[in-house]
């Protein structure tokens, strides 16, 4: 019997409502205080579950007096259960995909080897529909070129940070890391670090390292999709700047200071 009570709990009927719809099935066309004495329902509480037994379809009052009661049949009782309950699950679906918002996971797709990085940077510039901003090395840039080209003559922007003394009109505002300061870079990070951002929408951050396999993630996560964009731009910025002070005099800024040698060239005194 506990086991059929529990049951019943599991499809929203009370421990009391239980047991006043399993006395009425063994003899129906009883009254209130029949239900209490047979089912153990407190006489003080067996009008209210009697009441909510009707509300809930699953018992019928007699027009006797005093009023009797008998229970829907329980094939009837169940279908009554599983109307109501796919009734209110539809209604609940529709109210919830109401107020539901996606849930977006970016996820952080892993790269290996230069022929799958290439082709993954090729088709994300391919991708993009308003700008790319892009920082790349000479080792790469003739395997970018051409998708790079194919987007200007679309009108896409393109803002560039090229590490070759060879200038060119194919990467969109191009600026240089000549050769001096591009073996600083690489030497501070030890790989020719490399990325491309698609739309301000999704990154890939590769590192290309001599003798060993390159590696690459790609992600439209937001904060590094900035972090990425904001790298390149202070690297523009900083060219900029020694451009116009020259090299001999931005040099003077930081050399002879262990601190700023070690924050510039990844190099500890």
């Amino acid at each position: 019997m506990e086991h059929l009570i529990e049951q019943f709990e599991e499809i929203g009927f009370s421990k009391n409502e239980a047991k006043a719809y399993t006395t009425l099935l063994k003899e129906p066309a009883i009254n209130g205080y029949e239900i209490s004495k047979k089912s153990g329902v407190p006489r003080s509480m067996v009008y209210t579950i009697i009441a909510k037994l009707v509300a809930k379809e699953a018992i019928t009052e007699l027009r006797t007096e005093p009023p009797t009661y008998i229970p829907v049949p329980v094939k009837e009782l169940v279908m009554n259960r599983k109307r109501q309950t796919e009734e209110t699950l539809t209604s609940l679906e529709e109210e919830l995909l109401a107020i539901e918002k996606p849930i977006e996971v970016n996820v952080i797709k892993h790269i290996e080897g230069r022929t799958q990085i290439i082709h993954a940077m090729q088709k994300l510039m391919k991708a993009s529909k308003e700008e790319i901003w892009l920082s790349a090395w000479e080792e790469e840039l003739e395997e970018l070129r051409s998708a790079a080209e194919e987007q200007g003559e679309k009108g896409i922007t393109m803002h560039s940070l090229l590490f070759t003394d060879k200038e060119t009109s194919s990467f969109g505002n191009a600026f240089y890391h000549r050769q001096f300061t591009a073996s600083v870079e690489k030497h501070r990070m030890s790989q020719r670090l490399t990325i491309v951002i698609q739309d301000n929408q999704e990154v890939l951050v590769a590192g290309f390292v001599d003798g060993q396999i390159p590696q690459a993630i790609q992600t439209a996560e937001p904060m590094l999709v900035l972090l990425a964009k904001e790298y390149i731009r202070h690297d523009m910025m900083m060219k900029v700047v020694t451009d116009k002070l020259g090299t001999d005099t931005f040099n003077s800024l930081w050399q002879g200071s262990d601190l700023l040698t070690y924050i510039i060239q990844n190099v500890k005194k």
